[in-house]
This record gives structure tokens, sequence and C-alpha cells, in this order.
């Protein structure tokens, strides 16, 4: 089979989980406050967020193309996705043309607040999705698979794109069984045989955003190697993808030499609160700029839109390791108490005392939440500063030697596929970007 031609210029806007959650199922109340206690994202401002987002996009008269990578909704409520398709028409209306892709929190149980309660509310199907957003991508398939709805759209002259859906129910949620691939593999060898390239989009990331989300179970598809393998070496060379609310874009070589490029991208409704515009031109340049979301009209108190996502994100963060901390019987209890103590009170200085570890003086009087916090939200902004030479990457490369005996330990238990784990050069390599580009704004030539 001959060769595809090169990529052609083609330029889009790419929009991961929005989210979006109908205010009239209840923003307020004391369940709907507990639950955004440990929420990384925003419910009540999901819906004026999409929409400035929306707007600002809509005044770009040169690009005319928007991809939206799954999770729709908070959680799949039938309201919710009555109200985002409103802004989908409207942003359609502006002379846009409109891909989603659906994925696990796009139906199925359903939650809203009430009377200082979270009650059930009406959930979506899953076979209804395709008909509500058929002006949004799936009215235009050139090919549909309906066990997963995935589906093929001519994006353009000689480009296509490949919406690859891991929220089924016929298979494992975020995972591509035989029959899928099979499918799928029938579309990339269309796309060759009718000279297209292809462009992948999935709500999953194929390649683990940061290193230690290898270890995590559904950071990132199922079998990810394989996938990535199976994609590359059938002509896909770029793929979309959000689920982790992260900002990172990562390569990733088969055993062929095929490359795949992963473009993951942050939750918009919540730190670090970004979307993306992606453009190729003549030569098979991709430039990838990120871009915040700007004033949706609320009052932050004085903070800026990404500051005001930063703060619920770090709140959320502390609230999550708190909760891990409490609770517990006799020795847990008190050692878990004594855990929440230094966590609160503590600083870098004073648990490297404790830990015989010495702590350079730029960092001595950190507050532990803030260091924390700082490299929570840091890990999903992409392009971790703490680097080989910084005061955070000596103190936390000390952390491990010290406790290298139990790392050591573990490394064995975390091995899948006969892959070895290097747990430390795991957490150094994500607190601190080892990455020739950035995860937010890069340029990288396709082949």
């Amino acid at each position: 089979m001959k060769e595809v031609d090169i990529m052609k210029p083609i330029s889009f806007y790419l929009v991961t989980d929005t989210h979006y959650f109908e205010t009239s199922l209840g923003a307020e109340g004391k369940a709907y406050e507990e639950h955004m206690k440990r929420e990384q994202y925003f419910l009540r401002e999901s819906g004026p967020i999409a929409s400035s987002t929306f707007e600002h996009i809509a005044k770009d008269k040169e690009t005319e193309i928007v991809l939206i990578a799954g999770d729709l909704t908070k959680n799949g409520e039938v309201e919710s996705h009555k109200s985002f398709i409103k802004e989908l028409y409207k942003l359609k209306d502006s002379g846009k043309r409109i891909y989603v892709i659906t994925a696990g929190h796009d139906y199925g149980k359903s939650f809203a607040f009430k009377n200082d309660e979270r009650i059930e509310a009406e959930g979506a199907d899953f076979d209804a999705l395709p008909e509500m957003y058929k002006d949004f991508g799936y009215g235009e398939a050139i090919a549909f698979d309906e066990p997963t709805h995935s589906y093929v759209a001519q994006l353009a002259d000689g480009i296509r794109l490949l919406g690859i859906c891991c929220d089924s129910l016929d298979q494992p949620k975020g995972a591509m069984d035989e029959r899928h691939l099979a499918w799928t593999k029938e579309q990339l060898d269309k796309a060759k045989a009718d000279n297209c390239n292809v462009i992948a989009m999935c709500h999953y990331p194929i390649i683990p955003s940061v290193p230690v989300f290898d270890l995590v179970g559904d950071a990132k598809i199922k079998e990810w190697r394989k996938i990535a393998s199976f994609l590359a070496d059938n002509g896909v060379e770029l793929i979309l993808t959000g689920h982790m609310h992260i900002q990172s874009i990562n390569e990733f070589y088969s055993e062929k030499g095929n490359r795949l490029i992963d473009i993951c991208t942050a939750c918009l409704p919540g730190s670090p609160a970004q979307y993306r515009k992606i453009s190729v031109d003549e030569n098979s340049v991709m430039k990838v700029s990120s871009i915040e979301i700007g004033d949706f009209g609320w009052d932050l108190n004085g903070l800026t839109a990404k500051e005001y996502c930063d703060k619920q994100f770090n709140n959320a963060i502390l609230e999550r390791i708190f909760k891990a901390l409490s609770g517990g019987k006799g020795i847990v209890k008190h050692l878990k108490k004594l855990g929440t103590r230094v966590v609160t009170n503590g600083t870098v200085g004073g648990v490297g005392r404790f830990l015989w570890i010495k702590v350079p003086k730029a960092i001595r009087k950190t507050k532990l939440t803030e260091l924390i916090g700082n490299i929570g939200v840091g890990i999903f902004l992409g392009d971790m500063p703490y680097v080989e030479g910084t005061p955070e990457f000596e103190v936390i490369n000390k952390l491990m030697n010290r406790f290298s005996f139990i790392i050591k330990k573990i490394e064995p238990k975390l091995e899948k596929d006969s892959i070895k784990v290097d747990l430390k050069d795991m957490i150094l390599n994500t607190i601190g970007s080892r990455k020739p580009y950035s995860d937010n704004n890069a340029e990288i030539t396709l082949k």
C-alpha cells in the first residue's frame, strides 16, 4: 500500500473534560459544599466557564474546527446535557464545526443536590448519546462503531478524525478489546487507501501523562503500550486526549520505530483551567498553544480565573490528604493524628530535622501544605520545574534515599508485564520535567 502524503495544513481548538453541570439540579447546601471540599473542578461555575470559553473561540474567524474529548457533563445528567448542547449550538452558529466524543461521565448514574442532601437525578442513556450529539460529529460520521460509539469523520481534504470511545457497555471502561481494535484497523486501512492522514481523539491518555501515572489503574488506557504501538504502526502519529485533567505532551516509539504523540489537555472548569489551539503548517510543523480560561463574569475576590481554580484544586488536595489521615483505631489513629498535625503545622525544615535530612535554606521555612499544594497543582499544569539543582528536587531526592530500603521492597510488587519499576526515578521525573519540549506550548515536526 502506498505511503500517505504528509499532513496537510489544519488548525483546530481542543477542549476536554468540560464537566458541565446544570445548576438547577442544585449547587448549594450542605451536601453540595461537602462534595466541593474534595472536588478538583467547579460545578456551579462550569456553565459560565464553558460559555465564556466558547465565546472566545467564536471570535477566531480563521479556525473553524473545535474538538471536545469527552466527559462533557459532570455525571451524565440529562439536564446537564441539554444545557451543554445549547452552548454547543451557540458555538456552531458562530461558524464552527464541532466534533465531540463521549466518556464515562456522560451516561449512567447521576446525582443532584437538594435540601442539604445528595439525591439521584435522571441520567442519560448510553445508546441515546449519538442522537443527542448528532450535530457535533456523529451526524457526519463516515464510519460508526455502534457498540462503542467510536466514529470517523472527514475533518478536511486529506485529514480524518478517528474518535475512539473507550467507555461503553460491552467492554471494560478505558479499554479497547480485540473487536474494537479490528474495527479501528479497518478504518485506518481505509484512510491509507484514500490517501488520508488520521488525527485520533480518545478520552483516555494513551501514554501516561507523567511517569507515576503508569502505576495508576485508570490514568491511561488499559494495555497502553500495546494500544500505542497499534496506533503508531497503523499510521496514527497524533492523538488528543483528556481524562486526567493535566497538561502534557508525550511521545512513544513502537518497536518498529513509529511515533505516537499524545497531547493530553486539562479539565476546562478546574486547575490548570486551560484549553489548546493546535495548528499544522505546510511543512508539517505542529504548533501547540495553551490558553488559560479568561474572565467568566464572576466576582473572584481579586483573583484571576486561573488563581481561583488553582485555589480550589490546592484545597482539594489537602482535604483528601486530611481525609486519608482521619479515622483508624489504636496506634493507627494516633499516628494519623500526628500526621495531620505535621501536614497542618509543619515546615519543610522541621520535617527535614525529624528525618535527619538537610533542607536547603531557601525552603526551610516553607509550610509543608504549601509545598504539597505547589507540587500537586504544578504536576497538572505541566512543565514541572523541580529539576536537579532546585531545592525541592534536593529534598525529595534525599527523602527517596532515606526510604530506599522500603522503596526496594515495594518496587517488585508494582511490576506489570515483566516491566521493572524504578520508583525513585518515576517520582523525580514527575516533579521535574526532562522533556525537550514544553507540555504547554510546543513546536513539533510531524513525520
